[in-house]
C-alpha cells in the first residue's frame, strides 16, 4: 500500500492574472529553506498564462506542486482559498498572494515558532513592501501591519481572555491579511473557518472568527514576507461614483450577516447587544469610508436606488443588516436632533 504523503505545510495561493509576478513568488517558495511542504495554487479561470507558468514548474517542485483549475470565476481570493484548504494535507497552512513573495527563512521560522509554542496561529506583525514592477534586490522598505501601540518585539502570546481580544480586534490590534498568520490546519478544519464568498473584506470576517477561535495565538516581530503593492488591485482600481457604492455594498450586505451568524454561536456576543453592535459597526465603518467620495457625488435618491437594488439581488432575509441600518439610522437622526437639526 502507498503511503499518502502529509507534509507539515500547505502553501495555498489564488491565482488570477498573475503571469508577471508568478515566477518570482514561485522561486522565492522554492528557495525555502524548509523543503516539507506542498503547494496548491488554486486558479480563478486566469486568461492569461498564470496557468502554463504554473504548469511550467511541476516537475522542480517534484511533486509537492498541484494546480487546480476552477470551473468559472469567482471574482475574488475566497473561493479558492477554501477550495485549496479542502484539498490541502498539511499539519499547517500558510496563505499567500500569488504577486508577493517570501524570504528563503520563512517557512522555516514560521514552523520552529508554532512548534515550540504549540501554537494555533503565528501570526506576523511586518512586512517588507516594494513596488510591483520591477523587484528591487534589497528590502529596505518595512511596513507595520498594526498601529505602533500594539508592536512586539520578542514572541508573544495573545490573551487567551475573550473579551481582551474582542476589544483589540475593534481596535485594529490585529492585521486581517491572510499572509500574516501562519494556522494549525486543524483549527479551520474542526471549526469551520473558511472564508465568506466576498468580493473583498473577507479577510476581516475570516480572522475575527480565527481570533475567537484560537487557543493559543503567538505574535511575532520577524520580517519573512514581501508584498508588492500596485494600483491594479482590486481595492487600487478607479471606479466611477456608482460603481464604488456597488462595490462595497457587497461586503457590508454579506458581511453584517456573516458576523452576526457567527456571534450567535459565542455566550460573549449574545448577552452583549453592545458588544455585538460594536463589531458590526466596526467592520460597516471601514465599507462605509472607502463610499465617502461617492457619497459626497451622489444624490441621495440614487445612492439609495444603488443600495435597494444590490440588496434585492444578494440572498438571504438579511434581518441582521435590516436591524443593524434601523438602528444606525435612528443614532444618526438623534444626534442631528442633539445639534439642533430636523
Amino acid at each position: 500500500m502507498i503511503e499518502k504523503f502529509s507534509p507539515a505545510i500547505s502553501v495555498i495561493i489564488p491565482m488570477y492574472n498573475a503571469e508577471k509576478y508568478l515566477p518570482v513568488c514561485l522561486e522565492s517558495i522554492l528557495a525555502q529553506t524548509f523543503t516539507d511542504f506542498e503547494l496548491l495554487v488554486v486558479d480563478d479561470c486566469s486568461t492569461d498564462s498564470s496557468y502554463a507558468i504554473a504548469e511550467s514548474y511541476l516537475e522542480r517542485f517534484g511533486g509537492r506542486l498541484k494546480i487546480i483549475s476552477l470551473p468559472q470565476n469567482t471574482g475574488s481570493g475566497a473561493v479558492p482559498r477554501n477550495v485549496g484548504l479542502d484539498l490541502s494535507r498539511g499539519k499547517y497552512v500558510y496563505f499567500m498572494d500569488a504577486d508577493d513573495f517570501l524570504l528563503d527563512t520563512a517557512l522555516e521560522t514560521f514552523f520552529d515558532y508554532a512548534e515550540n509554542y504549540q501554537a494555533d496561529v503565528v501570526c506576523l506583525e511586518k512586512a517588507f513592501e516594494c513596488c510591483a514592477e520591477p523587484v528591487p534586490e534589497d528590502f529596505t522598505h518595512e511596513i507595520s501591519l498594526i498601529p505602533p501601540r500594539f508592536d512586539v518585539n520578542a514572541p508573544t502570546l495573545e490573551t487567551d481572555d475573550i473579551d481582551e481580544r474582542v476589544e483589540k480586534f475593534l481596535k485594529l490590534s490585529i492585521g486581517h491579511t491572510p499572509w500574516l498568520k501562519f494556522i494549525r490546519r486543524n483549527l479551520l478544519v474542526d471549526n469551520e473557518i473558511k472564508f465568506p464568498a466576498m468580493r473583498i473584506s473577507e479577510d476581516i470576517v475570516w480572522t475575527f472568527k480565527l481570533f475567537c477561535y484560537a487557543k493559543r495565538w503567538l505574535r511575532v516581530p520577524d520580517t519573512v514576507y514581501v508584498y508588492r503593492s500596485s494600483n491594479d488591485s482590486m481595492m487600487g482600481r478607479k471606479r466611477p461614483p456608482q460603481g464604488e457604492i456597488k462595490f462595497w455594498l457587497n461586503p457590508l450586505i454579506t458581511g453584517i450577516d456573516c458576523l452576526d451568524e457567527f456571534m450567535n454561536g459565542f455566550d460573549l456576543f449574545n448577552r452583549s447587544d453592545n458588544l455585538r453592535l460594536r463589531v458590526l459597526n466596526f467592520f460597516a465603518k471601514i465599507q462605509l469610508d472607502f463610499m465617502a467620495g461617492a457619497f459626497k457625488i451622489l444624490d441621495i435618491h440614487e445612492i439609495y436606488k444603488i443600495t435597494l437594488e444590490e440588496v434585492s439581488k444578494s440572498k438571504g432575509d438579511h434581518s441582521a443588516l435590516i436591524a443593524y441600518l434601523l438602528l444606525m439610522t435612528n443614532v444618526y437622526r438623534q444626534d442631528l436632533r442633539a445639534k439642533g437639526n430636523t
